[in-house]
């Protein structure tokens, strides 16, 4: 195999063994921009083409998608926002993923709500990149609208995901 060739597969396997951290998993402290970029780059870079910066963090929390630092420190719950922003973004607008985080603040607890996402992203990516013509299994305890919603959303967000990765080998 060439280098091309190692690299493609080594960036599909990546891919294909994603895991975005859960909500237990994400640090339990303070950490300064720059730290928390780190953090949420490092977890996202098979998945999304460019990194978040300090200006698209900024815009973020100026949006009120990520909670804003306290004390110049982002904590977990500001993580989860921004590493769902950070798996949407190549597909809707901060504006539209301001809103979604709106409807499920209505209705779930952010650990709740954070850690279905991060399973359905997984489990949308795995068949996307696995495609057998099975459905995808449903994980949800409850079907709602705010379930529904996760759904779409994932699908689009790992759809987008597939098709850049499979034409830029």
């Amino acid at each position: 195999m060439s280098d091309i060739e190692n690299k493609n597969a080594a960036e599909l396997s990546a891919v294909k063994n994603f895991h975005l951290p859960r909500y237990a998993e994400l640090p339990n402290f303070g950490l300064y921009l720059e730290q928390a970029l780190k953090v949420i780059n490092e977890a996202l870079s098979p998945v999304i083409s460019e990194p978040i910066t300090k200006p698209m963090m900024n815009n973020y929390v100026k949006n009120g998608v990520v909670p804003a630092a306290q004390q110049k420190r982002y904590y977990r719950d500001s993580l989860c926002y921004a590493l769902v922003m950070g798996t949407l973004k190549p597909v809707f607008t901060v504006e539209q993923v301001g809103e979604f985080f709106c409807i499920q603040r209505e209705t779930y607890p952010i650990q709740v709500a954070y850690d279905f996402f991060c399973t359905e992203y997984e489990n949308a990516l795995h068949a996307a990149f696995n495609f057998t013509g099975e459905a995808l299994p449903s994980v949800e305890t409850m079907r709602t609208d705010q379930t529904i919603l996760v759904r779409a959303m994932v699908l689009a967000a790992t759809n987008t995901v597939f098709v850049t990765k499979t034409l830029a080998r």
